[in-house]
């Protein structure tokens, strides 16, 4: 008979249990990158001032660091009062709900990344710019180090965004906690000759924290024709749930196209 495996103390629990925290560890980490987008955020907010920059007609937007599938977040329930054992369950059930998500998103034919990223050309050019796009290796999730120098074809500004997280939250679990879409963004205007910042600032799409760096964030009120009263009922209606998804993406690139206008 195969030997399980121990650990070092001879348990077979202990390490089953490693193993399951460290399958879910991830997801866990998914569901509160939103809350990392408002209490971790400590770079200034930095307003564009137009007409100081006459020069800037072109800007190079930067592939968006953005995960090609998105996070249905319950923030609060039930296992969060149970230590370890309860989190490793949690995890589980996040990692159940993207999974699901994204297979319903994926028979869909619906791309966020695409689809964000057209809306930033739209918003950018109603504003006056003329729009190119920027592929650029990113080593993180987060907004970039350092930018491309020079102004190369003829750009005058990098446009850097990082979709910290998107998709849908439910605040706990009840019909007076429903499923609504969200978006957690940073977005940063750098001049393409010197990498000087001119433009920095957060933008949250349906706040779910209401304190921290989150009082300066530019926040947007989600649009109440997409609400889902549970997991069930947004899952059982993929095309609305899309594009309940798709309008909180959109209305979060206009608010960053505000941002530079």
């Amino acid at each position: 008979m195969l030997d399980k495996p121990r650990s070092a103390d001879g348990s077979f629990a202990t390490n089953a249990l490693r193993g399951a925290m460290f399958r879910h560890i991830p997801h866990a980490f998914a569901c509160l990158a939103l809350v990392a987008l408002t209490a971790c955020a400590t770079e200034p907010e930095i307003p564009f001032d137009h007409a100081a920059y006459p020069g800037i007609k072109t800007i190079g937007v930067l592939q968006p660091a953005m995960s090609p599938s998105p996070t249905i977040w319950l923030a609060s329930d039930v296992g969060q009062s149970f230590g370890l054992i309860g989190a490793l369950v949690d995890a589980s059930m996040q990692a159940n709900r993207d999974k699901r998500f994204s297979e319903l998103m994926n028979a869909q034919g619906v791309k966020p990344d695409a689809i964000f990223l057209a809306d930033i050309h739209t918003t950018l050019t109603a504003h006056g710019y003329s729009v190119t796009d920027v592929p650029e290796a990113r080593p993180s999730m987060d907004l970039l180090k350092t930018y491309p120098k020079g102004g190369a074809d003829g750009v005058d500004a990098y446009l850097d965004i990082a979709i910290v997280n998107y998709g849908y939250v439910a605040a706990g679990i009840g019909d007076s906690t429903p499923y609504r879409p969200f978006v957690g963004a940073h977005c940063r205007l750098v001049r393409a000759s010197d990498g000087a910042v001119l433009m920095q600032d957060m933008v949250v799409y349906n706040p779910v924290v209401t304190a921290g760096p989150q009082q300066r964030a530019v926040t947007i009120s989600p649009d109440p024709a997409y609400t889902f009263k549970d997991f069930d009922t947004l899952t059982g209606d993929p095309p609305n749930a899309m594009k309940g998804m798709n309008v909180g993406l959109g209305d979060t690139a206009n608010s960053i196209g505000t941002l530079v206008q």
